[in-house]
């Protein structure tokens, strides 16, 4: 087990861009296959049947692509929200998700057409809820829960001499640039070429709300970069902004692409005990 931690963490450090990151179409279709390679013959041919005998890797942003016949989804799905006191997700995001897979475990039951919104739905979202640049905290104390910090706001992104959006940062820009030629195959074969088993199991246990416990955390816990930013604000001096330097983007390379590899696993583990039957 730690010898391959630390394989990874080096796999990580050379290789991850350190200039822009982001989920992306690349991004989701790395955790789609990923997803994918993990899959037991019986789920793969079942959830492929719902949806025209493709892969789910093909689905992999077709949110992303429909939005404007989808305006009901929206931003819903995108951000998943939490209770800054306890970091559990809460709220409309949750109840979509909770939705969302009790529909796929009645998927026998749905017509065709909403089975398979349903599974893109699913592929798409569950891939975006493990983006450390999707989380917004709540302050659930009071009498309705009140928005504190979402990511949406201000950095001053020195690599880039710029002021930058902290979401886009994530959202907006591609994985990596050191490997310009390696597409989700690549980047699937590089972070899943030999996990182990203990491994696997590590990041599957628990619950699906305790995943997303799980990314809240160690979000927030790793670069407490929520705590005492400016909200967004074009008057606001970059002197007040949080600063994000070469150090910090191969800390968020590193995470990025971990976050990658277990939302791959995670979400093989949901397709496999939904479909695998």
């Amino acid at each position: 087990m730690k010898r391959f931690i630390i394989l990874l963490a080096a796999l990580l450090i050379a290789g991850v861009n350190t200039e822009c990151f982001a989920w992306g179409r690349e991004g989701h279709a790395t955790i789609a296959y990923i997803a994918e390679r993990h899959l037991t013959p019986k789920a793969k041919e079942n959830i492929e049947k719902c949806i025209d005998g493709h892969s789910i890797v093909y689905y992999a942003s077709w949110l992303d692509n429909h939005r404007a016949e989808h305006k009901s989804w929206g931003k819903l799905s995108h951000v998943c929200h939490y209770d800054i006191n306890t970091l559990r997700a809460i709220g409309k995001p949750r109840s979509y998700m909770k939705s969302t897979l009790k529909k796929l475990k009645n998927y026998r039951e749905l017509p065709d057409s909403a089975l398979k919104v349903t599974i893109y739905h699913f592929v798409h979202s569950f891939g975006d809820y493990h983006c450390p640049g999707h989380v917004a905290l709540y302050d659930c104390t009071g009498e309705k829960p009140k928005k504190v910090h979402t990511s949406s706001y201000d950095i001053y992104l020195k690599t880039k001499k710029t002021v930058f959006d902290y979401h886009k940062l994530w959202d907006g820009g591609i994985i990596q640039q050191n490997h310009p030629d390696w597409g989700y195959m690549d980047w699937g074969h590089a972070l899943d070429s030999s996990v182990p088993q203990e491994y696997i199991d590590s990041v599957t246990a628990g619950t699906w709300e305790d995943w997303l416990h799980d990314v809240a955390t160690r979000t927030h816990k790793q670069y407490n970069i929520f705590e005492g930013v400016p909200k967004k604000d074009k008057g606001a001096a970059e002197s007040e902004l949080s600063v994000v330097d070469r150090q910090k983007m191969n800390e968020f390379g590193e995470f990025a692409a971990e976050q990658l590899l277990i939302g791959g696993l995670r979400m093989a583990k949901i397709i496999n005990e939904i479909f695998g039957e």
